[in-house]
């Protein structure tokens, strides 16, 4: 087997926030995704078939791809582990439905 070596992380680590911090950081979070849940229909209207990112600063940036909406979400200084980021499919896939239930006899 070969030897594991370490590498930077990939999301920028912060472990000097304090608990208090990290809390309004995740309620935040939790804020901004309820705004694209809450309003997909007039995201979608607005951005169709695109990457939407909504940042740190609260500002929204839309791009094609993933890596343009990050290098946009970051150029517009609100890219942070905490940045809530979603595609807007017009035609999404259609998803095979799962049921879970009890076996009877």
């Amino acid at each position: 087997m070969e030897a594991i070596t370490p590498r930077e992380p990939v999301v920028p680590q912060r472990p000097s926030e304090t608990p208090e911090e990290i809390t309004v950081g995740l309620q935040d979070y939790s804020a901004r995704s309820k705004i694209l849940i809450d309003n997909h229909k007039e995201f979608l209207a607005m951005y169709p078939d695109q990457w939407v990112a909504f940042g740190d600063n609260w500002k929204i940036v839309a791009a094609k791809t993933h890596e343009e909406v990050l290098k946009k979400l970051r150029e517009a200084g609100g890219y942070s582990p905490h940045s809530v980021m979603r595609r807007l499919e017009t035609n999404p896939p259609r998803r095979i439905p799962t049921v879970w239930r009890k076996r009877t006899g």
